[in-house]
Order: C-alpha cells, then sequence, then structure tokens
C-alpha cells in the first residue's frame, strides 16, 4: 500500500485496534468486578481483598433479606427469567411482582382494578407493600428491585450487618437531592426497608397519613419516601466513609465505556507504575447494585463474581 493511501484517520485508527480495546476493557472487569463479592464464607472481612471503607458485619449476624422485584408480563421471558437465574436466589426469599402468573417464575400476582402500566406504578406498590407486609416478621430487611437491576446479595448482606436493627424505621438507597424534601432514594438500582420501616409505611402511611400521596402516578421511589419520612422513617445513603456509592443507579458497562473513551490509557495502566488504576469508575469491592443491565450482562457479572477465581483472591 502506497504511503499516502494509508488512512491515518482517527476513525481508522479505533477500528484497527477496537478489539485491544475491547480485550483490555474485559480484562480491566475481570479484575474489577470479581472483588466487589465478600461471601458468606468470608468470616473475617478485615482479612479479605474489600476496601477499608466497606462495613464489616457484627460478628454471628446474618441479615434475613426478602427482595420483592418490580416486573411485567412482557417481560418475564426477556428479563425476569434471567434476573432469577442469577441474583435472586441469593435472597433468603423472594418474588417478582405482577397480575399474571408464570409456570417457570416466582410471581406474587396482584389484583389491580387499573392497566398495569408505569402510569399506575404507584397504585401497584402500595398493593405490593401490603403483600410484603403479611411476611414482615419472617425477614429482617426488604428490598425493592427492578426486572433491570443487578444485585450482588452477598455485599447486600453485609452491609446490613453493619447497619441498624431491623427494630429501627431505616430505608438505605441511592438519594437524588430533588422532588422530596431530604430527596429521595432511586428505585432502579433498589432501596431497602428495614422490618419497622416497612411495618410503619404499611400500618400508619399509606392511604392513611396526608403527607403520604395517593396520586396516582410512576414516580413510586418518591412516593416511598415522603410516605416514610411522613411516619418517621430515616433516609441513610447506602455509601461508603470514601464516598463511594453502593448504590448505582446506571449501567456500569456503559460508564467503564464512557471512561475508556475520555482516557483509556489512565483507565488501564499507569506507564510510570507497575499496578492498575482500579479507582478510576469509583466502584468498591463491596458495591451492591446496578441498574440498566442487559440480560446477557446479568451472566457475565455471574461469572465474574462467583465461578472466576483470579490468583490471590479467595472467594
Amino acid at each position: 500500500m502506497n504511503e499516502t493511501t494509508v488512512p491515518y484517520s482517527a476513525k481508522y485508527w479505533l477500528r484497527s485496534f477496537l478489539p485491544l480495546l475491547f480485550g483490555m476493557l474485559a480484562g480491566h472487569l475481570v479484575f474489577n468486578s470479581s472483588i466487589w463479592i465478600n461471601t458468606d464464607e468470608q468470616l473475617n472481612c478485615s482479612e479479605t481483598n474489600a476496601s477499608k471503607n466497606s462495613p464489616c458485619p457484627t460478628v454471628g449476624r446474618k441479615p434475613r433479606i426478602f427482595c420483592y422485584i418490580n416486573t411485567f408480563p412482557a417481560n418475564y421471558d426477556t428479563k425476569a427469567i434471567h434476573v432469577q437465574n442469577t441474583w435472586a436466589r441469593r435472597c433468603d426469599g423472594f418474588y417478582f411482582t405482577s397480575t399474571v402468573s408464570h409456570p417457570n417464575l416466582s410471581v406474587l400476582v396482584l389484583n389491580m382494578t387499573v392497566p398495569e402500566i408505569r402510569s399506575h406504578l404507584w397504585v401497584k406498590m402500595r398493593k405490593i407493600l401490603r403483600e410484603v407486609y403479611q411476611i414482615a416478621d419472617d425477614y429482617d430487611y426488604f428490598y425493592k428491585a427492578d426486572d433491570d437491576t443487578y444485585a450482588f446479595v452477598p455485599n447486600l448482606r453485609q452491609f446490613l450487618a453493619a447497619q441498624d436493627e431491623p427494630s429501627e424505621p431505616v430505608m438505605w438507597g441511592y438519594r437524588w437531592m430533588r422532588l422530596c424534601p431530604g430527596g429521595y432514594f432511586s428505585g432502579g438500582p433498589g432501596y431497602v426497608l428495614t422490618r419497622e420501616a416497612l411495618k410503619r409505611i404499611v400500618e400508619r402511611a399509606i392511604d392513611r397519613h396526608p403527607e403520604c400521596p395517593t396520586t396516582d402516578e410512576d414516580k413510586e421511589d418518591v412516593k416511598m419516601c415522603l410516605c416514610g419520612q411522613a411516619v418517621g422513617v430515616r433516609l441513610e445513603d447506602g455509601r461508603l466513609e470514601n464516598g463511594s456509592n453502593l448504590f448505582y443507579p446506571y449501567n456500569i458497562f456503559s460508564r467503564a465505556k464512557k471512561a475508556a473513551e475520555e482516557n483509556m490509557k489512565s483507565l488501564y495502566f499507569d506507564l510510570w507504575g507497575s499496578d492498575p488504576k482500579r479507582s478510576v469508575l469509583n466502584f468498591d469491592p463491596s458495591h451492591i447494585s446496578f441498574h440498566y443491565i442487559e440480560n446477557n450482562e446479568m451472566y457475565i457479572f455471574e461469572f465474574l463474581a462467583y465461578f472466576l477465581h483470579p490468583v490471590d483472591f479467595v472467594i
């Protein structure tokens, strides 16, 4: 090829090195994602690879977690089944919440008098909470998620073991400081209620307290925080002392791709040192959840976190 015909454009360079970029990205995710999980077998978290900012569980305490996952019939075979195949089975109990049963899914069938669409989400959530309330005494904490959420349940369990007792009225999640005094927790990556928080919201807030809205609309997560605060439920950020959010409302893979595009070199290696820059994405080994996760990405998380065993890492 003549030297003058060589296409030196950025597009040509990116196309030529795209396989290398994907390989490096996969390596970075392997290096990071595989250390997010701290399983129940890790008895002393001070001896694990987790960050020093990671919460250590109270000795001998294993929180009982019930997960209720919001979905729709149209998503059963495209989303919900993949949640059930991956992270949901690590909860102490779980079901999907919708209006139609499915032979291969654990579904709490709701009797709704309005169409099961996003604009009626608050009506649906109030019904869900009343149903979950029926098993309130069987569990310590209640984790609400969506059918495109991925949660590292062992990390959630470790986080809760270091928090307030279930008898305290508390919620945790990723806080948006808008739409609600004191902010509200994003429903996408999920939020957690203690047993007492759930009981207060159902017994004293929903359809009872004047500050708990009855307006039918889609902002279920905003309503949850309004109703919770109305009856004394405390909102506490799900984050570490270093500021890392444990509940993340976006897709980690998209975040990694964006970081790679902005600064590929610093994402992977410091050319003047020998260690990968693992902190570029600002996620901690004790991270709990992500939102907008595709079906195939859920299985990637499963493989990296539970089946891949890096050298010098105990899981």
